[in-house]
């Protein structure tokens, strides 16, 4: 019997993203290896000796620490500064998560936060482990914090990303253009009439999906606000149906319903909690969304156009100036303009561009793609073939 391979998928749990993305390399990875991997699915924030929690965190990029937040996310130079300064604590503070890799010798450590992949680069650059660290974007960007140096391969989102990524020395055998990974239900074709009957939503009629069900502070509740404002007159909108993902905020939930009866609008369906989103982008013509690179991956690898809501910044205004670039998206940066800029994107000729520009842009198989790669530099033997590895 051939020996196990232990592989580490770490994430931090700053939003839902990196945490989706890390689940479904490591589905993919125990789906293509078997039983000769040993894999651990790894939150390095539960390692530190403090543990802030991902909602604070995430309320960085949304207050008065937007602008320095910003500046560190995109600046090579500043990363350079903070990384000499703060490092030596950052690696006591999580020391718990080094002493993790070095017990257990994994073969790879796949890290879809800078975070992880600091840690991880820096227990290689420094001899106390001998793996394959890869780190994996969930943005369509590149945070100025993401390591060079004793990493093996970086899997970027865009060759806009692999770009930038040229530009800060990393060499071109270490990036692969591999995409955002997505869940699987992101990855099926849907019968677009089916998924509209099962949603209760008329088959005839142009649908804007306006995705506002996550609970979590910041640009949520910028986006909140700004639907709420703004759903009366994109519900005006000649023809359209707009439906609304609230999750589990029913608060939010009353206030859209209050609104669309106090403004006589009958073409506003409130779906509340959706457990599988993939049919219902694909019932849908337009999104309406915050620049989250998971759900904007999402959308995109369902062929989906997007109206993007700021302010932003960091990964958002990254994520917003790429897709923007890549004439997928229209970003609303002044939040008052989303019903403005959702009519613009319902224009016939307007949205048949930006899908075309969507079904470009799709790689619904990164995760395939990445695990392939991951269990190459760990010297596995694949046991079932994958159609995402170029």
């Amino acid at each position: 019997m051939a020996p196990v391979s232990r592989i580490v998928v770490a994430h931090a749990a700053v939003g839902s993203g990196h945490r989706i993305a890390a689940e479904a390399v490591a589905r993919e990875i125990e789906k293509l290896a078997g039983d000769s991997v040993a894999l651990e699915l790894l939150d390095t924030l539960t390692f530190g000796s403090l543990r802030p929690s991902g909602d604070s965190l995430t309320s960085a990029f949304t207050g008065p620490s937007a602008r320095l937040y910003d500046t560190l996310w995109s600046s090579t130079a500043f990363a350079a500064i903070a990384r000499f300064l703060f490092m030596p604590l950052l690696a006591w503070v999580f020391r718990r998560f080094t002493e993790t890799l070095v017990q257990e010798r994994p073969a790879a450590v796949v890290c879809t936060h800078a975070l992880p992949a600091l840690l991880a680069a820096r227990a290689v650059h420094r001899g106390k482990v001998d793996t394959a660290v890869v780190s994996v974007a969930t943005d369509f960007g590149v945070h100025s914090l993401w390591p060079r140096d004793g990493i093996a391969l970086f899997c970027a989102a865009d060759e806009r990303s692999a770009e930038e990524l040229d530009r800060r020395g990393h060499a071109s055998t270490a990036v692969a253009v591999t995409g955002i990974p997505v869940r699987p239900q992101f990855t099926v074709e849907y019968d677009r009439a089916a998924s509209r009957e099962h949603f209760g939503l008329p088959v005839d009629r142009p649908v804007i999906l306006a995705i506002a069900g996550s609970t979590m502070p910041g640009p949520y509740a910028h986006f909140k606000e700004s639907l709420a404002v703004s759903l009366p007159a994109i519900a005006s909108i000649p023809g359209v149906t707009v439906a609304v993902v609230t999750g589990r905020d029913d608060p939010f939930a009353e206030e859209l319903r209050i609104r669309s009866a106090g403004f006589g609008t009958t073409n506003v369906h409130l779906l509340g909690y959706v457990e599988h989103m993939a049919p219902l982008m694909s019932a849908s013509d337009i999104a309406l969304a915050k620049p989250g690179g998971l759900v904007c991956a999402e959308c995109i690898d369902m062929g989906l156009p997007l109206v993007l809501v700021g302010p932003a910044a960091g990964q958002e205004r990254a994520n917003a100036q790429a897709l923007v670039e890549a004439g997928v998206a229209i970003f609303a940066r002044d939040p008052r303009m989303l019903a403005e800029f959702t009519r613009r994107a319902a224009r016939p000729a307007r949205l048949a561009k930006m899908r075309d520009s969507a079904n470009w842009l799709a790689r619904p198989l990164a995760a395939a793609d990445i695990a392939t790669r991951v269990l190459d530099l760990a010297g596995v033997t694949i046991s079932a073939p994958t159609e995402g590895h170029e």
